[in-house]
């Protein structure tokens, strides 16, 4: 667990320092603070498992459900080469837990979580540096950190990636507008379940489940 977690630190970091020194175009990096919307996404537990509340009341539940809600953070692009960025993103969304009942259905707030995305990757704007609308598509990973206060354990730090893309517009030659779609899936928890094999039939094997969000967000971007 915590070699992972140290590898894609290390690989942030080495992405960064590397984009920085081979930053050739007048515009070295840009700042993108940014706000919008992450929706979807659910905790899925198979077997299924069990909640006890304060009032010492037990649910069994199948699933904990992610509350779409409002998000916000920061883009730091730098130039590689005209076109072409390395990319670090750090994304906060202020949300509610909600469980399932497995045996009566229905959902129940459970209790409030940040969920904080700190990822790293690539950027590749589809026009030349000089239009000034500027389609894009990128992609990413890291890990996601879930601040639960208590009501998940164990669950701390979870391997997530993003892909997708947008479009920028520049309002001048150090200011412009920054519009971001991602699918952004965070793995959570784990499950067994089978593949099959040609030669050996059914074959038990670990499935991961993922929560699987989008977020869509409008920014300003600063040009330095």
């Amino acid at each position: 667990m915590r070699s992972w977690k140290a590898l894609i630190i290390a690989i942030i970091a080495f992405g960064l320092g590397a984009t920085a020194t081979l930053a050739q175009s007048q515009h070295e990096f840009e700042i993108t603070p940014y706000g919008g919307t992450r929706f979807g996404g659910r905790i899925t537990f198979n077997p299924p498992a069990t909640y006890t509340n304060s009032a010492n009341q037990t649910t069994t539940l199948d699933y904990i459900g992610l509350k779409s809600s409002f998000d916000y953070g920061v883009d730091v692009d730098y130039t590689i080469w005209p076109s072409f960025q390395g990319e670090f993103m750090w994304n906060r969304q202020p949300t509610e837990l909600r469980a399932h009942d497995a045996v009566f259905g229905g959902l129940t707030d459970i209790g409030s979580a940040n969920l904080d995305m700190y990822q790293g990757g690539i950027l590749w704007e589809l026009h030349g540096q000089e239009a000034k609308l500027k389609p894009f598509i990128a992609m990413g990973l890291g890990f996601t950190h879930f601040g639960t206060y208590g009501v998940l354990t164990g669950m701390n730090y979870r391997f997530a990636y993003n892909i997708g893309g947008g479009v920028k517009y520049a309002l001048g030659s150090h200011v412009g507008l920054r519009l971001d779609v991602r699918y952004s899936p965070t793995h959570t928890t784990q499950q067994s379940g089978y593949e099959y094999d040609y030669y050996y039939g059914a074959v038990p094997v670990t499935i991961t489940n993922k929560a699987n969000q989008g977020q869509a967000n409008i920014g300003v971007i600063f040009k330095f």
